[in-house]
Formats: structure tokens, sequence, C-alpha cells
């Protein structure tokens, strides 16, 4: 029976010897505990990181024009002035800006670039007369080359001058 209580007691002291080294190296893994403070000192904020902002691109959306007409109207007015707004905003306002006049198919091949090109004027002469650099705006026409319209409603969308970058 002595030999049993030795055994046992030999077990429960590894046992505790064993749980003692297991809350240790627990302890151990604990993140350390934090310096005593005053209570008056501020953490330093974190370093804000500077974004650039994004320059978004300008655009000279594509303006339309009424039947036989060369006229801006008031929509197509608004929508320059924007793009104008935009241009001024640059930072790197290097523009070299192509204005394509277009027209839709009624009337002869001639007549159609003639009025492309008399649409394309006037978006330019537009632009320059809100500031935009004249020398960077040249003008094409394309007629009713680019023509896809079979009705008034596809005609309508044929009559236009659109800008792209050069």
């Amino acid at each position: 029976m002595k030999t049993h209580l030795n055994s046992s007691l030999t077990v429960l002291v590894c046992l505790t010897l064993f749980a003692t080294m297991l809350v240790g190296c627990k302890k151990d893994a604990e993140e350390p505990e934090a310096e005593d403070t005053t209570g008056s000192e501020i953490p330093e904020p974190e370093p804000e990181i500077a974004v650039e902002p994004v320059e978004e691109p300008c655009v000279v959306e594509t303006v339309y024009f009424a039947f036989d007409s060369s006229e801006l109207d008031s929509s197509a007015r608004a929508a320059l002035q924007e793009a104008v707004e935009c241009y001024r905003g640059q930072q790197d306002p290097g523009l070299s800006l192509l204005l394509t006049g277009a027209a839709d198919p009624r009337g002869t091949e001639e007549y159609n670039i003639a009025l492309g090109e008399r649409r394309a004027q006037a978006v330019r002469s537009y632009l320059v007369s809100l500031g935009l650099d004249g020398s960077s705006v040249s003008t094409t026409s394309v007629g009713e080359e680019m023509a896809s319209g079979t009705d008034e409603a596809g005609w309508a969308r044929d009559r236009n001058v659109a800008g792209s970058e050069n």
C-alpha cells in the first residue's frame, strides 16, 4: 500500500509540475503589461498617408445638330462649356483635340462633307470663344460616311460632332 501511495504521490507531483509549466508557458505568451501612465499622455495619431487626387480625363461630349444646320443649341453649348472648364482645371493642359463633323445620309456626298466641316468649325469656334487654345483644336469631316440611321431618330444621331484627343 505504501508503494501505491508513493506512486500516486509521484503522479500527483508530476501532474502539478506539468500544470505549473503550462501556466508558466501560457503567461510568457501573453502580451506584456502596459506601462503605468498618469492618464494625461495622448497616444500619437497614426501618420496620414497623402493621397493624390486622380485627375479625371476631360471629354468633349458628342453634340448633335438639327437637320441641315450647323447651329449649336443650348444643350450643346452647355456640354462644351463643361469640357472647357475641365480642361482649364487640368494640371497638364497639353491638349490636342480633333473634332469630327458628321451628317446624315440625305444630300450629296460633297454637301454632307461641307456640312460636317461647318458643324466641326462651329464647335471649334465656340470652344475657342470660351478660352480653349485654337492652335490645339483641329477639325475634320466624315460627311455621311459613318451614318447608320435609317429613319429620323437614327439620322438625328448621325448629325453630330464628336471630339477626341490626338
